[in-house]
């Protein structure tokens, strides 16, 4: 290692964004790599072993473990979470983390949030983002020195999040769904991307701010339809559902419908709050890292062939 070494602690490093993060990171020569795998996944980063990343095995979920925590981000300059989860992951597992960084003289920690703006939702808007702010108002009390950097990309231009999960499209149909007008910018970033940004983040030896907004693309619904149809070569089909107030009524139909099935109305809570403007990022500071070029969406549906 050099004297401008730097280590990163990863927890998180199985998942779709995780797992890019750790390349990005890899890919940087100055970063020493250390990931934090539950012990039923340490075969899922054979390969990141191989390549000479330290493994520590911690589940996160178990409480009083404090001092193998402070161990496993021992020497850190940065901790980043990609965990995923409910709240006993999202604020009390984390929570545990950020205590063990402080303790540890971790300069930076980057939560799980790679979302839209989860500080423009009231709360209840969306269960995932209430959880987010709980743990960012927790962490105020809690960080001590340590940076806490909430980094924000908007929605995953992906195919299994805008243009699946959200469902916002369907797109063997060759569909899209409006609620409301459709006029209010969205922001939209690749995996890749959000995983590049968060890397720089990571070494970056500037003090960061709190919220760290980064964006692929910024399109309001009709834009968006409008980059599909052009990096695809498909006609879209727009069909209106209805005004905003009538997509809270669908909202509220389908929890009272199925209250234990998230999957039947969590993707419109995400939706609601893009297509009223809540969610839409603020301060984008793409060029605090001008060498990262972002995918727009028009670019990512042609690579993908969507």
């Amino acid at each position: 290692m050099t004297e401008t070494s730097k280590t990163v602690v990863l927890a998180g490093a199985t998942g779709d964004l995780g797992s890019l993060i750790a390349e990005q990171l890899l890919a940087k020569p100055e970063v020493k790599l250390r990931v934090l795998v539950r012990p039923e996944s340490v075969a899922k980063v054979a390969a990141l072993r191989e390549r000479g990343v330290e493994v520590v095995e911690l589940d996160l979920a178990t409480a009083d473990q404090g001092a193998a925590l402070e161990e496993a981000v021992g020497g850190a300059f940065t901790v980043i979470s990609a965990v995923q989860g409910g709240p006993d992951i999202i604020v009390d597992a984390q929570l545990r983390l950020l205590e063990a960084a402080r303790k540890a003289g971790v300069r930076r920690f980057i939560p799980s949030n790679f979302s839209y703006n989860i500080f423009g939702l009231d709360e209840g808007d969306n269960i995932n983002s209430d959880d987010r702010r709980a743990f960012a108002r927790a962490a105020e009390d809690a960080r001590g020195d340590v940076e806490v950097v909430q980094i924000q990309i908007g929605a995953f231009n992906d195919k299994k999040v805008t243009f699946g999960f959200l469902g916002a499209f369907d797109l063997g149909e060759g569909r899209a769904f409006l609620w409301g007008d459709g006029d209010k910018e969205m922001d939209f970033t690749t995996y890749a991307d959000a995983a590049r940004f968060t890397a720089e983040a990571a070494v970056d030896d500037a003090p960061l701010p709190g919220v760290l907004s980064v964006a692929g693309e910024t399109l309001d619904f009709h834009g968006l339809v409008k980059a599909y149809e052009e990096g695809s070569g498909k006609s879209i089909t727009v069909e209106k559902m209805g005004s905003l107030a009538d997509l809270d009524a669908e909202l509220e139909r389908r929890r009272q419908a199925e209250p234990a099935n998230m999957y039947a109305w969590l993707p419109l809570m995400y939706w609601r709050a893009m297509l009223s403007g809540k969610a839409k990022l603020q301060s984008i500071a793409n060029d605090r890292y001008p060498h990262i070029q972002p995918t727009g969406v028009a670019e990512y549906v042609r690579s993908e062939g969507l």
